[in-house]
């Protein structure tokens, strides 16, 4: 694959806990520019995979490269810096802040203010706290909830806590966003709400790693799907082809699951 389409090299990653072998041999190559589905039976591994992208577990083995260059292993605030931004499956935001304050967050790596400046609220901290403002209500207003900034993110829905974890995600200005599950507990309207944003980042450049269990929402959104069983991936290609392998029907969709998708866009 030349370098320029690949954003992402993952080789060869393998974990085992105690006995049991989560990952086995994993290789997945993600195009820039382009939405990647990882999908699997629970227990696949996927989450586990997006555990070892982000830092969170090390890898018995394999590499991982970014733009064709292998990352060193590093703590998870480290690799935001390289140009990584991820949302849990379960929310994880700041629940008593404001919505403004969570989204601010994301711009941490962006705003080298000295300490003393922060202290003594120098032209320095005003004036990076200024732009880390505006690069977070413009997340918001991608996002479609300007209008929530100075609320309490408690008071908000679930579908509106998720959309500021995308915002503080877009905030940290990656290169790769990796969202696991974004699209659980959301009602049907949220859901489109959320394909539409989706497509909007990848328009804009972005490029999206995301697990989840929609399997009409990852045909109708994702170019390639990467199917884990058993800490394997068993075959990986376009969504017309995923859907009609037996392998997969076999592990995870069942038959008469699948979806045309790339026809109902159409």
């Amino acid at each position: 694959m030349p370098l320029e389409l690949n954003i992402l090299t993952i080789k060869g990653i393998s974990v085992r806990f105690g006995g049991l072998q989560v990952l086995n041999n994993i290789d997945i190559q993600v195009n820039r520019n382009t939405i990647h589905g990882i999908i699997g039976p629970n227990g696949a591994g996927k989450t586990t995979l997006f555990n070892v992208i982000t830092g969170l577990i090390r890898s018995d083995s394999g590499t991982i490269s970014l733009e064709g260059k292998e990352l060193p292993y590093v703590k998870p605030y480290q690799l935001v810096s390289l140009g990584f931004a991820r949302t849990f499956q379960n929310i994880r935001l700041f629940k008593e802040m404001s919505v403004l304050d969570n989204v601010m967050i994301g711009q941490h790596i962006h705003t080298p203010t000295p300490i003393f400046s922060i202290m003594i609220n120098g032209k320095k901290s005003r004036h990076y706290e200024k732009v880390a403002k505006e690069k977070a209500l413009e997340a918001l207003k991608f996002m479609g909830i300007e209008e929530k900034a100075q609320e309490t993110v408690s008071n908000l829905s679930y579908g509106q806590q998720k959309l500021v974890e995308f915002a503080r995600a877009l905030a940290a200005q990656p290169k790769i966003i990796l969202l696991d599950e974004p699209a659980a507990g959301m009602h049907p309207t949220e859901k489109a709400n959320l394909l539409n944003i989706v497509d909007r980042l990848r328009e804009k450049g972005y490029t999206i790693i995301l697990i989840e269990h929609d399997m009409k929402l990852v045909m109708n959104i994702c170019d390639m799907i990467s199917v884990l069983d058993h800490g394997k991936v068993i075959t990986q290609g376009r969504p017309e082809e995923v859907r009609n392998n037996k392998d997969v029907i076999s592990a995870y969709l069942g038959k008469g699951e699948y979806v045309n998708a790339r026809n109902k866009r159409n």
